[in-house]
Order: C-alpha cells, then structure tokens, then sequence
C-alpha cells in the first residue's frame, strides 16, 4: 500500500474515532416531560404517561436509542409502567446505559429500582429495599428479602443501606428497634389499610360494572381487556377530572368514562380524594 492510501485510511479512522454520538433529542422532552408532571403532580400524569410509553417503545423499536442516557431516559418512562414486562424491560435498559457509561449514578440507582418494581409486581419481596407505602402521612418498608443482596451492593447501586433505612425509621417513629423487619408492612396489612380508605363506592365497585354496555365496535373486532381511568372524588362525593389513563379503544374508553361518571360515591373526610379504577371488558357470552 502506498503512502497516500495508507494517509487516507488513517484519515478516515481519525475521523471516525471523533465522532460524537449525541443524545437523542425527543428522548430527553419524553424524560423531562415525565419528572415535571411528577414534580408539579400533574392530574393527568398517568394519561402522558399511556403517550410517553408509546413513543418510547416506538423509538426503541426503531433502534433509536444510541446513548447511555437515551437508555437511561427510556428506563425512566417503562419504570412508570405498571406491568412485570415494563420493568424488567426498565431493569434491562438501566443495565445498558450503566454499560455504556459506569458513571451513569442515576442509571445504577434504577437498576435496583426497576428490579424491586418486578419483584414486587409478582408478588415478591424486593432486594433492595427501594419500595416504600405511605399511609396517612406514615412511611412502611415493602416486604424485603434481607439476604439476597448485602448493604456493599445497595451503595454501589446507589440505595441507601439497611442499616441507614433502620436509622431513618427509628427516627421517624421515635423508636429503637434493632431490625429493618420491623417497619415492613405485609402486603394482607397493606391491602386492609387500602380498604378502609375515606372513599366509598356504593353498592360497591360491581355496581358500576354491572353497568357497563359492551361497545358495538369492541364486540365486532373482538376487543377485551381493562381501562385505567384516572379520576377525583369531591369532598361532596361527585366525580371530576376524569380522564383515560390506559385506553384499549373501540368504544370501551368512553364507556369506562361514562359508568366512572355515573357511579356514586361516599366521602367520609370531606377532602379530594385522587382514585384510579381499572374497568374489565369481558367479552359476554351468548
């Protein structure tokens, strides 16, 4: 070979080698987008979110993600999902922007988190200890397994370690116990305390389902599946802000909409109270 090819190919290795791969752009609006609503606390923020996790999917499936943030902006988003997949596809994409860049801290930290969601998602004890329950003003540790990862791995991840968490609940609660088991709330405890929240539905939530008149086009396409819809109860006990947090479409929105609407409710505390209801459409049978 001689010199002025050899020039050339060292050229274009040169150039190549300098090439700077920036973020993606509409990533960073889908990631900022979803810690300002959860920031301003955004009535609508579970319906951005049915937007936000359609794109992110969207682009992923473009292969459009390049960055150790485009992965680490993606993470944020299918962490906010609310299905096993969603976080183990966040755990999965956390892991990747750490490859990408070990000085990714905010990335390590979601690895523990997005795999904690999973855990708790199918109804097992977290690892680390990232998910909490807040109750009338008054914060519980989520069943934990202690011993499947040890306090070195929880700061390399970026998660405070059992025994800080201990320190933390000890003052909160002004007590001295000597184990983290203790301000873990098991999950029979946890739903009890959900029952009895202020917010009644009459009749209770099958009186609404019983109401529910299956949308024509949803019966033709053979579409069936649950809608998360997003709503307040008044101190008065009527509904208002309700919006389509997860839709499935044909109809079946607006009906969930409808059936929320008519239902009725009784507010004990007289305060707002944010509610979510998942409403199931089951195709009939003959």
């Amino acid at each position: 070979m001689n010199r002025l090819k050899i020039f050339g190919v060292l050229t274009i290795l040169f150039v190549s080698s300098c090439t700077v791969i920036k973020d993606n752009k509409r990533l960073n609006q889908i990631a900022e987008s979803d810690q300002k609503d959860r920031t301003e606390n955004n009535p609508r923020y579970s319906a951005n979110d049915l937007n936000r996790y359609k794109d992110v999917m969207e682009l992923i499936s473009k292969d459009s993600l390049k960055t150790s943030n485009d992965y680490y902006n993606a993470a944020i988003v299918l962490q906010h999902g609310d299905s096993a997949y969603d976080y183990l596809k966040a755990n999965e994409l956390a892991k990747k922007a750490v490859s990408l860049n070990r000085k990714n801290n905010a990335a390590k930290t979601l690895i523990a988190q997005s795999w904690d969601r999973y855990l708790r998602v199918i109804h097992q004890p977290q690892w680390y200890g990232t998910q909490t329950f807040v109750f009338k003003n008054k914060e519980y540790l989520q069943p934990i397994d202690t011993a499947k990862v040890n306090d070195v791995e929880r700061i390399r991840l970026g998660v405070a370690s059992l025994k800080n968490k201990l320190e933390k609940f000890n003052k909160a609660y002004n007590k001295t116990e000597t184990s983290i088991l203790a301000y873990v709330i098991e999950d029979s405890v946890k739903e009890k305390l959900i029952s009895e929240e202020p917010v009644e539905i009459v009749g209770g939530v099958e009186s609404i389902f019983r109401q529910i008149k299956y949308p024509t086009a949803a019966l033709q396409k053979n579409i069936s599946g649950k809608v998360l819809i997003e709503f307040t109860i008044d101190k008065n006990g009527f509904v208002k802000d309700a919006v389509v947090a997860e839709g499935i479409g044909y109809g079946c929105d607006e009906e969930a909409l409808r059936i929320i609407k008519i239902g009725t409710y009784l507010n004990r505390s007289g305060e707002d109270h944010d509610m979510r209801l998942r409403v199931p459409f089951i195709i009939p049978k003959n």
